[in-house]
């Protein structure tokens, strides 16, 4: 049974899927920090890269997005056309983010337009008809047949896994209201750079991503938000529930949760533990075994445990939404066979994934590739406070105690004529270095200085001696 819990109430919207008891995948969007992808912008092309084959278009955001000639719908459909000749600078454009600005890259972008609905996507730019894998090709034809006499010229249509699932007439009539939809966004007079189109990642995406069929329940703190889905998602209706205490629901607190999402370490059965380490660059999964309680063969140790960890690094990389490229050390196997043996547990595990996922095996150092599709922000970096890269409390000590003696070998004045002033600095300090100089500096006659001399003098004989000096 797996159930999906939305949090409305409050700015920061909150989705999760709980099975079986556990909490599966966590969804969060924030307002400012939440993905665009999906969202559509009025923008503006600055520049056309001849060499790239991609221009760069202001679409709103901090940076620049990039747009791949093979985004252009002109250069979509005609393979010779070369990207200048289908878009100049300057021009007006309707972009669709197809991946998150990340780092010091900007997003990217596609001008091939998607509408997506449950059951199909429309592309009103597409000009072309495409079927789920899925399906069985009998059935892809039939879908593509019939797509082929609807369709205006240059329009597009994806039909996806659950349109088999549906009755015809709620097909033709989804394909007429993304039809309509892009029609009233393309004729807003925003002028560019300007959003025309947000695709919410709660409940929008959240419900499109989740086939209808595996969701048994989904359960709402809102009561106007659950009559508001059960409009917008009238085959969802009966499934829909308001509860508005929907959190002590949940096999733990939210509270709880994210500290589980942040913490680097995971302990799984039997001792095993997960260390888990995010860069900007990758993500590093160390698999330690130091407690584990099991077979005393130390070759089918290394295999049960491993195998096990397979399991839950694919569980807590969807639960903590892991993307990127990602490196796994698992406990160290001698054979290739044993090595296959993790690999196929592995990859079976992750079929649960609705990200695309690619394993690509082991390299000579033991460690197991793979990357995960980025579509969000993983949810350390939205719940973690930002990596401080500033210097450690020691070390700014070292460095003040360093800027202090190196201030002490400057010249040092007193400005005072007073032997007692001179005697208490003197006592504070002891005798100065062999660069230093120290001044004294009376009103009405020039300075006095003291030498090294006089300084080992006053160490030597006591402050008295100072005395001897006036």
């Amino acid at each position: 049974m797996l159930s999906l819990y939305i949090f409305f109430r409050g700015t920061e919207k909150v989705a999760l899927t709980v099975g079986r008891g556990q909490v599966q995948e966590v969804f969060l969007d924030r307002p400012g920090i939440g993905s665009k992808v999906g969202s559509i912008f009025k923008g503006i092309v600055r520049h056309v890269d001849h060499g790239l084959q991609a221009a760069f278009v202001d679409f709103g955001d901090e940076r620049q997005g990039f747009l791949q000639r093979e985004e252009v719908p002109a250069c979509k459909q005609d393979q010779s056309l070369r990207i200048e000749q289908a878009i100049q600078e300057g021009q007006t454009l309707f972009v669709q983010v197809q991946k998150d600005a990340y780092g010091t890259k900007g997003a990217k972008l596609s001008a091939i337009i998607t509408i997506p609905g449950n059951a199909l996507v429309y592309l009103p730019n597409g000009n072309y008809v495409a079927v789920s894998r899925k399906l069985p090709e009998e059935r892809a034809a039939n879908w593509k047949a019939q797509m082929a006499d609807l369709l205006i010229p240059g329009e597009g249509v994806i039909i996806r896994t659950e349109a088999d699932k549906l009755p015809e007439e709620v097909i033709l009539k989804e394909l007429e209201r993304l039809r309509g939809r892009w029609h009233s966004l393309s004729v807003k007079n925003a002028a560019p750079p300007a959003v025309i189109y947000q695709d919410a990642l709660i409940p929008d995406q959240l419900l499109r991503r989740l086939p209808a069929g595996n969701i048994d329940e989904i359960v709402v703190d809102d009561g106007f938000e659950a009559r508001q889905l059960r409009k917008q998602f009238p085959e969802l209706g009966e499934k829909i529930k308001w509860e508005r205490e929907a959190e002590t629901l949940l096999p733990q607190p939210l509270s709880v949760l994210w500290e589980q999402l942040v913490a680097p370490v995971t302990n799984i059965d039997r001792g095993i533990t997960l260390h888990v380490d995010q860069t900007e660059a990758l993500t590093v999964i160390d698999v330690n075994s130091g407690g584990y309680t099991g077979h005393s063969d130390k070759n089918q140790t290394a295999v049960m445990v491993n195998q096990l960890a397979a399991k839950a690094i694919a569980r807590e990389i969807r639960f903590r939404n892991l993307s990127g490229i990602i490196l796994i050390d698992f406990v160290s196997m001698k054979r290739p066979d044993q090595q296959r043996a993790v690999l196929q547990t592995f990859r079976q595990a992750l079929q649960q994934d609705a990200q695309r996922t690619e394993v690509y095996g082991f390299t000579k150092l033991g460690l197991l590739e793979m990357s995960r599709k980025r579509e969000r922000p993983s949810l350390m970096e939205q719940l973690q406070a930002p990596i401080s890269r500033n210097l450690s409390f020691e070390t700014k000590c070292f460095q003040l105690e360093r800027e202090i003696i190196s201030l002490s070998a400057e010249k040092t004045y007193i400005l005072s004529g007073k032997k007692e002033h001179i005697k208490h600095y003197l006592k504070l300090t002891g005798s100065n270095s062999a660069n230093a100089s120290v001044f004294v500096k009376f009103r009405d006659t020039n300075e006095l200085k003291l030498t090294e001399t006089d300084t080992e003098t006053v160490r030597r004989d006591g402050l008295d001696s100072l005395d001897n000096l006036f």
